[in-house]
């Protein structure tokens, strides 16, 4: 686990943004390995990875320019602090009980549903109109990615529900 260390406010919520996220995509690299059988989920997990690793980049270029531009925290930063120790254990609990695909998928799904609010555009408000639509559109995948996740949950219970009756 990587050391989170308090500093001032802003620097503190960008640095456990970013590690959140690095959680995220390590968990989504690790279900694509562990399902690496399953062609299409597998790279479906690279790719949800790929774009978790994207969000941590975020939160690290809203650190770099927090001196430069004007902005208001309006995440809990306690609760930010949480999910990064939640996340960590969980990351430690699924690689000894590798879960199965529609465990991980229904688990994924929920995570990032739970998650919702501390993604960069939801939990910081730019005064910059032109830095606030340019971590809007970076952002514009959160919903899709979920969207994603559950068409594949849909399918990988269809397939099983139909493999069954």
């Amino acid at each position: 686990m990587q050391k989170l260390e308090k500093k001032d406010t802003a620097t503190f919520f960008f640095d456990v943004g970013a590690k959140i996220e690095g959680l995220c995509a390590e968990l989504y690299h690790y279900y694509s390995e562990i399902h690496k059988d399953n062609a299409d989920v597998s790279r479906l997990w690279v790719k949800t990875a790929l774009e978790e690793e994207n969000h941590q980049k975020q939160f690290e270029l809203a650190y770099r320019l927090r001196s430069d531009i004007g902005f208001e925290l309006t995440g809990d930063i306690d609760r930010a602090y949480r999910v990064y120790h939640k996340l960590d254990n969980l990351l430690e609990h699924v690689r000894e009980n590798p879960p199965d695909i529609v465990t991980a998928l229904t688990r994924a799904i929920e995570m990032e549903e739970a998650l919702l609010d501390l993604h960069l555009d939801s939990s910081t408000r730019f005064h910059d109109e032109n830095i606030r639509k340019m971590f809007k559109s970076l952002m514009a995948f959160d919903h899709d990615h979920i969207k994603v996740l559950r068409q594949c949950l849909v399918i990988m219970t269809l397939s099983k529900s139909e493999m069954v009756g």
